[in-house]
This record gives C-alpha cells, sequence and structure tokens, in this order.
C-alpha cells in the first residue's frame, strides 16, 4: 500500500505541471494602470473582421460611440489626429467611413511661449 501510494504521488507531481496551461489563472492586477492595460489588452483580443483591420491601421479607439437607433446598433469610432470616422454594424463589418476635422493632441510641438502672450483676450463690448 505504501509503494502504490508513493507511486501515485509521484505520477500526481509529474502529470500536474504537463495540464497546467489548460488551467486559467486571473491576471495579477494592482492599480489603475494595471486595469487600464487589462481592459485594452482584452479589447484588441476579441475584435474581429474590419475592427480588428482598423484597430492594426490606426491603434485604440479613444473616441468610441455605440447607439442603439431604431433597433440597430452602429459603434462609430472617432480618430481625430488623422480626421477619420468610422462606423460598424453589431457585426464588426464596416458600414460607413467619414472625413471629419482634424485636431491635433496638445504635446510640446504645439504649445506656443506663453512669455508676454495675453491669452485673457478682451471681449467685444
Amino acid at each position: 500500500m505504501k509503494k502504490w501510494f508513493m507511486a501515485s504521488a509521484l505520477a500526481l507531481v509529474m502529470v500536474v505541471p504537463a495540464l497546467a496551461d489548460g488551467i486559467y489563472y486571473p491576471p495579477h492586477v494592482i492599480g489603475a494602470r494595471d486595469r487600464s492595460s487589462i481592459r485594452h489588452y482584452l479589447f484588441a483580443r476579441n475584435l474581429t473582421g474590419d475592427k480588428l483591420d482598423v484597430y492594426n491601421e490606426y491603434g485604440y479607439p479613444v473616441h468610441r460611440l455605440r447607439t442603439n437607433e431604431y433597433g440597430k446598433v452602429l459603434e462609430h469610432w472617432r480618430y481625430y489626429e488623422v480626421g477619420k470616422e468610422f462606423v460598424f454594424d453589431q457585426c464588426s463589418d464596416l458600414v460607413d467611413t467619414k472625413s471629419i476635422d482634424e485636431e491635433h493632441r496638445r504635446s510640446w510641438a504645439y504649445q506656443r511661449d506663453v512669455a508676454g502672450y495675453d491669452e485673457d483676450l478682451p471681449c467685444d463690448e
């Protein structure tokens, strides 16, 4: 009996690590940055169809709007940096592409030197 117990324990120690790939371990998340990274990762992992193609070309859609108009679900992705809006249906198919006004994010290249510059402009009286 003792030999059987030792043999089964040894077999268990050898077999369990081989099955560990099939076991789901939740990610270790601490803080807002980790939660944001996990959300972006899971969002990109679950994309299919045209949404995946647009995501691969333009990146994460910061400005997303999902609408349900008269039973038709549409999702609008806006990329202000390149001046484009993509409209998808609920099956991840591209329905429409629109041009919008291009807006640059505030970066050091677009900031002005404010020395001697009055930002409070007087209103017309």
